[in-house]
């Protein structure tokens, strides 16, 4: 037939067949899809229904496993209790012989224990092939002799049928399939997740290189001790959750930290390093409480001091709103709320009156307290200047000299001085002072000189300090000369100001309790390590073309313009220059645009969870100051509700811990001032004391939640300033109170 030739319609129905139909491209492709659709539909069918006999098995597994940890924790205390009536030992290493099992059981199948009472089941490789559940008599009574979260995974049913029918055996009726309606399902799959978050939320704490080095187990000379604000920081971030602005990162990092239940804070004033040393034996509790014991730098010793600098972090979310409303963003509240000379003072030589930090008149160039630029005695450590800090720092800085005998407290009209200094390379291998220039506040210069390094010069560093040979030849002045006509200059309460200081005051070997450093007050970045050029801090801030000189740097020039740049922030705001403290602040402003007046912003999404409230319990009469902070604290909080620092004044130290156990799962922070007599440590009683005080610990340990906090500060004495940081995080194992490890 040719191919364009049509058949007759009446020859195909004489043949007998069937005329074909014929379907457009769109048509078959609707029956194609719904063909694919069904197959699909039947596959996800046979998978849901797959999912449901696992989850099935696995709570059945999950039931049985939480009546055995209960039935174990029941045995070992009977086991405990019989062992100590009648004193065999046998009773405390023989293990039952389910237990044994167990273990074997753990063994061979890849389970880990983990130190939250669950199991972590863990395998080298991934299974590839799908699984079925079977809920069986035999299994039932295996899982009765195990105490792990495993769930009994079959092989797949082609490979059954094989063995089964290889040994002679049947396969398993099809009626031993659990079955679960939709709504079980539905309710068992919600019960799992939540368990899994549970295992999942679980705070830890984490120690960095700081942290490290003020454990005691560092040996003393190489031992960095932490400050009292890491201490503050750490529990402000408890209380406000990881937008706190001030973190503890600089010592520790924290992990799932929203999920804390409470924090419960113990300090036992007049308690020292060297009274926890010498009768550490006594401390058994406590030694088997803590993992993480550190070196505690404290301010100088006063009652009630220690308390009163915990209580300076907010104490509820309704008082961290109200310094955010009154200074833009919560960094700059705490900034200007904090004391920076308070350790200061601890570590330089200072005598006199308390400085005047709160000085009825500010200078009258100045809009905010000059004192509140100063860097801490943690900032000083952290940005490299000599401090005479006991340790390590001691060691390093052992040679240098103080720029004055003694210092006098600063105040908001102490006098300001610019200074920077010149180097070059000598064959020490270090930069050694070759110039130095001071200016006073009204930028005329009060001291410049050239110095003679006490080693031979072997590169001038022309290119930046502007030094050359011929200019050296003359100079007959040294260091030392140096060190006392400064010391002479500067009065005793005078604030050195600086680009980088920590340079210059190590070129020039000496160490000076007040400092403001430019490249720490301004950032242009937002990253706070990452530090301006004075060159671009002042065209960008002051208009100003400095370190344009092809012969170098001119040191006078330079502190002028750092003078200039630390008074134009004075007579702006705190926040003026930091890129940080500005982006917080307009972030605040565009959530307070969004929320209104309710705190529902992300800074307190943690705070609002919950109640936040604070209770003090304290041995004896607040001190004014504590009193004060709590009156602020107070009077941000709407009068309809319930107090939200609650304080406890009791008379003795038993009635402080028995108050600390009724109240402390009903707030957020519980703090207990604790002090100890001096004489609780003579000679006669410090064993015995100690021991008291372990006891002490190990009861207010034991009201710990789960997941709680749990913080001991030992507050040091008159003759002994060092104090000791404990740090722990509850842990349920079954009934079992355990800590959480605190890694490095």
């Amino acid at each position: 037939m040719a191919p364009n030739q049509q058949k007759d319609p009446q020859s195909v129905e004489a043949s007998g067949r069937t005329p074909t139909v014929q379907l457009t491209r769109a048509e078959r492709l609707k029956i194609r899809l719904v063909n694919m659709k069904e197959q699909v539909s039947a596959k996800q069918q046979e998978r849901s229904e797959k999912k449901k006999k696992k989850l099935a098995a696995l709570a059945n597994l999950m039931d049985l496993n939480d009546r055995d940890r209960v039935h174990e924790a029941e045995l070992a205390r009977k086991r405990d209790s019989e062992s100590k009536s009648s004193g065999a030992e046998a009773d405390l290493t023989d293990e039952p012989q389910t237990n044994k099992s167990h273990n074997e059981a753990e063994r061979s199948s890849g389970v880990e224990a983990a130190d939250d009472g669950f199991f972590t089941v863990s395998s080298k490789r991934k299974v590839k092939n799908r699984h079925t559940i079977r809920s069986t008599p035999e299994e039932t009574s295996t899982a009765d002799a195990t105490d792990a979260e495993t769930v009994h995974i079959d092989q797949p049913q082609t490979k059954r049928i094989r063995k089964d029918e290889a040994a002679g055996g049947d396969s398993l009726p099809d009626d031993t399939l659990v079955t679960l309606s939709e709504e079980q399902y539905k309710a068992l799959s919600a019960d799992l997740r939540r368990r899994k978050r549970r295992l999942q939320d679980v705070p830890a704490l984490r120690l960095r290189e700081m942290g490290q080095r003020a454990l005691l187990e560092t040996p003393q000379d190489a031992r960095t001790p932490i400050f009292l604000s890491d201490i503050q920081n750490l529990l402000m971030s408890g209380m406000i959750g990881q937008k706190s602005p001030c973190r503890p990162d600089r010592w520790c990092s924290t992990e799932k930290w929203v999920s804390l239940s409470h924090s419960v804070v113990v300090i036992l004033e007049g308690l020292s390093l060297y009274h926890y040393l010498s009768n550490e034996s006594q401390f058994e509790a406590t030694n088997r409480i803590f993992n993480a014991k550190l070196e505690l730098m404290l301010p100088q010793q006063a009652e009630g001091m220690i308390i009163d600098e915990i209580a300076q972090i907010p104490l509820t979310s309704v008082q961290a709103k109200k310094l955010i409303d009154e200074h833009g963003c919560l960094e700059s509240a705490v900034a200007l709320n904090q004391d920076p000379t308070l350790f200061v003072r601890g570590i330089f030589n200072i005598s006199g009156e308390e400085p005047g930090m709160e000085l009825p008149h500010l200078h009258p160039d100045d809009k905010f307290p000059r004192t509140k630029l100063l860097l801490s005695a943690l900032q000083m450590v952290d940005e490299g200047y000599p401090i005479p800090l006991q340790g390590e720092l001691h060691s390093r800085f052992r040679a240098y000299k103080f720029t004055k005998p003694s210092y006098k407290p600063v105040n908001n009209h102490s006098p300001m001085y610019g200074v920077d200094c010149e180097m070059c390379r000598t064959v020490a291998g270090v930069n050694e002072l070759t110039r130095i220039s001071i200016v006073d506040e009204e930028y005329r210069t009060v001291y410049e000189t050239l110095v003679m390094p006490d080693n031979r010069i072997v590169d001038y560093l022309t290119q930046y300090s502007g030094i050359t040979e011929d200019i050296m030849k003359q100079v007959t002045k040294q260091l030392k000369d140096v060190q006392r006509e400064v010391s002479a200059l500067l009065p005793d309460d005078a604030i050195l100001v600086g680009q980088s200081l920590n340079s210059d005051l190590n070129a020039m070997r000496m160490m000076h309790p007040y400092v403001i450093d430019t490249s720490v007050c301004f950032n242009m970045s937002g990253i706070r390590r990452r530090k301006s050029k004075l060159k671009h801090l002042a065209m960008t801030f002051l208009k100003e073309t400095i370190q344009e000189n092809e012969y170098g740097h001119d040191s006078i020039e330079d502190s002028r313009a750092t003078l200039k740049l630390v008074k134009m922030k004075l007579a702006n705001s705190i926040e003026f220059g930091d890129e940080i403290m500005t982006q917080q602040k307009r972030l605040q402003e565009i959530a307070n645009a969004c929320s209104g007046d309710s705190i529902t912003n992300n800074m307190f999404a943690h705070s609002a969870k919950r109640d936040r409230r604070t209770a003090i319990v304290n041995v004896g009469d607040l001190q004014p100051r504590l009193k004060e902070i709590i009156q602020k604290a107070e009077q941000v909080v709407p009068k309809d509700t319930s107090s939200s620092v609650l304080v406890h004044e009791v008379a003795t130290t038993k009635e402080a811990v028995r108050k600390v156990t009724e109240i402390a799962l009903e707030n957020s922070l519980t703090i207990a001032n604790l002090p100890i007599p001096e004489e609780d440590f003579l000679l006669d009683k410090a064993e015995r004391s100690a021991a008291k005080i372990d006891k002490v610990i190990e009861r207010l340990w034991n009201t710990v939640a789960h997941n709680g906090l749990f913080l001991v500060l030992m507050g040091g004495s008159a003759e002994c300033p060092k104090g000791v940081a404990k740090i722990a995080i509850k842990r349920l194992n079954g009934t079992e109170q355990t800590s959480a490890p605190i890694n490095s």
